[in-house]
């Protein structure tokens, strides 16, 4: 029976000496990651260039828009050039709101696409980084974290050199 105590306390404070042994952690702050790597900016110009046509038509629609508001807002407009007017301005309303939604339900598909390649390889960076340099812990998206345990820089730069 001795034994069994002696050694649940040997076990309790063999434990114990473990918990408190030292732990390497890193943090790392994903938003950087994506706004600074030059895989994101690539991924940014990429959709820029993919999306700037149609971007540039809503721009004109919004314009067109704009000029039909002032033309409506003239005093001197007759009756009936309002109406047209008028009857334009909500067609071209209904066109631009169409428009819009489909640009904004395309252009956020390939953006998640695209990110989800670069969240696949800066996982893999990250995990090459923790093995390499020993990391016992690295968290992504917290309330708050002290900056010496931020390891951004380090997942950044790795992804450039990649």
């Amino acid at each position: 029976m001795n034994y069994t105590r002696i050694l649940a306390a040997a076990l309790a404070l063999g434990l114990t000496a473990q918990a408190h042994a030292e732990q390497k952690i890193g943090f790392v702050n994903t938003e950087r990651v994506y706004l600074e790597s030059k895989q994101a900016q690539g991924i940014q110009a990429k959709l820029e260039k993919e999306f700037g046509k149609r971007q540039k038509a809503l721009e004109t629609l919004k314009k067109e828009g704009k000029s039909l508001e002032s033309r409506l807002a003239d005093t001197r407009l007759k009756e009936k050039d309002r109406e047209k007017t008028a009857k334009r301005m909500s067609e071209l309303i209904q066109s631009f709101r169409r428009a819009q939604a489909a640009y904004a339900e395309d252009y956020n598909l390939r953006r998640n696409e695209e990110f989800a390649a670069l969240q696949q390889n800066a996982n893999r960076v990250i995990l090459e980084l923790a093995k390499r340099e020993g990391y016992d812990v690295i968290l992504q998206d917290v309330i708050y974290i002290n900056r010496q345990y931020d390891i951004t820089d380090s997942v950044i730069k790795a992804l450039n050199a990649k």
